[in-house]
């Protein structure tokens, strides 16, 4: 392999981790997202007064 094939294969890699990362990181944010809209009613309509403190 000359140096043009190790600069692709450095490009190749570097991308295919960023867009393994991108993918994880979005994930997550719908997992999250998922929840607090699961969450959101519950805590919305609970009294004031049973609400806890911080």
């Amino acid at each position: 392999m000359d140096h043009e094939h190790y600069v692709v294969a450095a490009y190749a890699l570097t991308f295919t981790v960023m867009l393994a990362t991108a993918l994880k990181v979005w994930l997550a944010g719908r997992s999250y997202r998922r929840q607090v809209r699961v969450l959101a009613p519950v805590r919305r309509h609970r009294p004031r007064d049973e609400r806890p403190h911080a």
